[in-house]
């Protein structure tokens, strides 16, 4: 039996059926097959069948026609030369323009050397590049200026920290000035925060200003920073300095500060055993570290404690 006659069996008896072809019953059943367009079907453009297909081939046509019609309006609009449009782009324009302008000033900001550790405000009193890059060092100059009150307007409380041992800060040191030789004693500055709108200043120093006071210096701002870390960049003391030079430049040109009025050395020949033994306590926080003394300087150290 044919595929027309397996079809279309119960038709072919009734008064409207024509002969089709078997191509054209193919072309039905198999729509989807590729052919070449040039080549005529043999469909009958008024065929139940062909209206249908074409209908729906109408709809996805129309349908496609809207989508990109309503796209081609949207970016019509966005381009729309309109008061109301200008005048939204414009402050678009400049909200950006005003939003980049802050950035820059911030980033500039940030990598100012005259900001304080927490990035809050500028450095109070004015700064040398020093011995010591990476800290913030004062003349002996400004430190003198600090004493008589040039800067209290500006300061609220200032800690003048010698990190000298004891012998040598009993034979002179800077008025108004604390001992702490330890980390210890460091340690014991940080419990209390400064809330006062004046801000509480900090100044390191030893003998020279070159190991001691730097230690002291960065160990106390490593332990606020750890004792701030989850606030970060939250310090306690943001503002510290480093006495350039050290007690010895000082007292050469600002005697009248000192109290009492003399100088000794940490290797004075009198002292011995005592320099022995302030070593041996401070060396929890010495022990491991690379030493910098020259050997000129070792020579002194240990005749000196051969006596």
């Amino acid at each position: 039996m044919s595929i027309r006659q397996r079809l279309f069996g119960d038709l072919m008896d009734s008064p409207v059926y024509r002969e089709t072809t078997d191509a054209e019953i193919q072309s039905i059943i198999t729509p989807d097959n590729k052919r070449d367009d040039s080549v005529d079907s043999g469909f009958v453009n008024d065929t139940p069948c062909s209206i249908a297909s074409r209908s729906k081939v109408q709809a996805k046509t129309e349908a496609r026609r809207s989508l990109f019609s309503v796209k081609r309006l949207a970016d019509d609009d966005l381009t729309d030369d309109s008061p109301c449009t200008k005048k939204l782009r414009q402050v678009e324009d400049d909200f950006a323009a005003m939003t980049t302008q802050n950035v820059i000033k911030a980033v500039e900001r940030l990598e100012s050397r005259d900001l304080v550790a927490d990035g809050s405000r500028d450095y109070t009193l004015p700064t040398v590049p020093g011995k010591h890059g990476d800290l913030k060092s004062i003349t002996h100059g400004t430190m003198a200026d600090v004493l008589v009150g040039k800067y209290s307007r500006q300061i609220g409380k200032v800690t003048i920290v010698d990190c000298r041992y004891p012998y040598e800060f009993d034979g002179g040191h800077i008025q108004g000035a604390v001992n702490m030789y330890t980390k210890d004693d460091v340690n014991s500055l940080l419990p209390t925060r400064d809330t006062s709108e004046k801000p509480h200043i900090l100044i390191f120093h030893c003998e020279f200003s070159s190991e001691r006071g730097p230690k002291m210096y960065r160990f106390l701002r490593s332990q606020d920073r750890e004792l701030n870390k989850e606030q970060y960049p939250r310090l306690n003391f943001p503002e510290v300095y480093l006495l350039d030079g050290g007690y010895k430049a000082f007292f050469t040109t600002q005697k009248e500060h000192c109290e009492p009025a003399s100088y000794k050395p940490m290797l004075h020949e009198d002292h011995a055993a005592y320099l022995r033994h302030f070593r041996v306590k401070s060396k929890s926080w010495t022990e491991g570290e690379k030493q910098k003394t020259s050997k000129r300087q070792r020579s002194r150290l240990n005749r000196h404690l051969s006596f």
